[in-house]
């Protein structure tokens, strides 16, 4: 039998700032790369995790911002897609 357990994090407004500037990161590249898949799949292709990550590794060294976030809850962000 399953059992769930929930938890309450009490963040301090420092950690609180950080985990709403990564969420605003990740929800940014999902929309990205959700929009990149339909413009392939538009063109008749196919676009899914592999490629998305290492264009998001290129991105990461061109935009300061995406550099705010761990690259690996950006790439969650992109698996998820899958």
């Amino acid at each position: 039998m399953l059992s769930g357990r929930r938890y309450l994090l009490d963040l301090s407004a420092e950690q609180e700032e950080m985990c709403e500037e990564f969420g605003n990161i990740c929800r940014s590249v999902w929309n990205t790369g959700l929009e990149q898949r339909r413009e392939y799949r538009r063109r008749g292709a196919w676009m899914n995790y592999v490629p998305q990550a290492a264009e998001l590794a290129e991105a990461k060294r061109e935009h300061e911002w995406l550099k705010a976030a761990p690259s690996h809850v950006l790439q969650q962000t992109l698996r998820d897609l899958d």
